[in-house]
């Protein structure tokens, strides 16, 4: 028996979907959205099922972070979170602005963002505003990996 695939769509959020974002992220417990993020919604259908937040990096106009990646977990282990990584790739390498993307992961994740092309990277590497963030939250001990994607 074949397994029909559902048909996955996915794009930058319009400021029209912000509230139903803001909704999506609490209703799952995770990181809240603000109105300057740059969010990717991932709907099979018309159901959100996951989101990505981007945000710009004050201090270098041609990076991005990517703050937050979150698929429902009944979607999960379905490479829909690779779709979503590769659809923001595209997205922005389309700009010619945007030359990399930067990301914080939890050690679990190391695998995940390796096979989807995202390097380790030194903090000390990081733009300045990200190497804050990232040794306040080490202080806090939290261990993150660094990593970025060259666009």
């Amino acid at each position: 028996m074949k397994t029909i695939q559902p048909h996955i769509n996915i794009k930058i959020a319009s400021s029209e979907e912000f509230y139903e974002v803001k909704h999506f992220l609490k209703k799952n417990q995770t990181y809240s959205a603000s109105r300057g993020d740059i969010i990717y919604t991932v709907r099979v259908d018309k159901k959100l099922i996951g989101i990505a937040r981007l945000l710009k990096i004050e201090d270098d106009l041609n990076s991005l972070w990517l703050r937050g990646l979150f698929i429902e977990d009944s979607w999960r282990n379905q490479g829909i979170a690779s779709q979503l990584l590769l659809a923001i790739y595209q997205s922005q390498k389309n700009t010619e602005k945007i030359k990399q993307i930067f990301a914080f992961a939890e050690f679990h994740l190391d695998d995940f963002y390796k096979k989807n092309t995202y390097k380790l990277l030194e903090p000390t590497q990081l733009p300045i505003s990200l190497q804050t963030r990232f040794f306040n939250a080490k202080e806090q001990r939290k261990k993150w990996l660094c990593l970025v994607k060259r666009v």
